[in-house]
């Protein structure tokens, strides 16, 4: 494709890009199932006053999306789609708001998924990677003398988040991370009893024994033993369920 050709097409891929959003948000907006018939393709191009090109290419964005079937015929059109399994799990997700989500099962799924990020973050990592873990690990004992607790948290938070990043597994990352954010963000609306102490959910991070353990948990992902690796999870795992009353 020439350069003129190539930016003669901006403008109408990108008019086709938010129209495609604009129908996107209809079907969000007003939760419409899979098989509602959003219309014709020269009903909606009429409505969105676009022209013909720009619609086509506007169908073939959501068609490739999996967010619209188009049928032929005298009662065919363009339909919601069925969503891919993935889409669907990610809908769901955004559903979990609010009250119908607790900090503590948050935490059961999070301490879960440590044991198999620990050994992906073992069998991908870099030396880049590994310098970053050490770095964030020795972050952990300067949180130590910090007065904010939530500062100790953030350290600590850092550091599993530094872990999951490591991850080629987007589903495994992103779920990982997002209940860690989940819970950081509702931890922020509380104000501790004890603000000298390590917090219910923070794995005792900052304290002197969370420190010693998350730099073995770091160090035996850099030597990639499995054994090494499944005590320091174990460790974690132990030093956890005491921050939580053995939760």
């Amino acid at each position: 494709m020439s350069t003129d050709r190539a930016a003669a097409e901006l403008p109408r891929l990108s008019l086709a890009e938010a129209v495609a959003k604009r129908i996107e948000a209809r079907i969000a907006e007003e939760a419409l199932p899979a098989g509602h018939r959003l219309g014709t393709r020269d009903s909606l191009r009429r409505e969105f006053d676009v022209a013909a090109a720009t619609f086509n290419e506007t169908v073939r964005l959501l068609a490739a999306r999996g967010t619209v079937s188009v049928r032929p015929g005298v009662k065919g059109g363009i339909f919601v789609a069925s969503p891919p399994p993935l889409v669907r799990l990610g809908r769901k997700m955004l559903e979990l708001t609010g009250d119908s989500v607790s900090v503590s099962d948050c935490l059961v799924v999070r301490d879960a998924l440590e044991p198999l990020l620990a050994r992906e973050a073992m069998r991908h990592r870099t030396d880049a990677d590994i310098a970053d873990l050490r770095r964030l690990a020795g972050g952990l004992a300067a949180a130590r003398g910090s007065a904010d607790p939530f500062g100790r948290l953030a350290a600590n938070w850092a550091l599993h988040r530094r872990i999951a990043e490591i991850t080629p597994n987007k589903v495994l990352q992103h779920t990982y991370i997002s209940l860690l954010e989940f819970v950081e963000n509702r931890l922020r609306g509380v104000t501790p009893d004890e603000p000298d102490e390590e917090g219910p959910h923070t794995g005792g991070g900052s304290s002197p024994d969370g420190v010693a353990v998350h730099r073995e948990l770091v160090e035996a992902i850099a030597g990639g033993d499995p054994r090494r690796l499944s005590a320091a999870v174990a460790a974690h795992a132990a030093l956890t369920a005491s921050r939580r009353g053995g939760a």
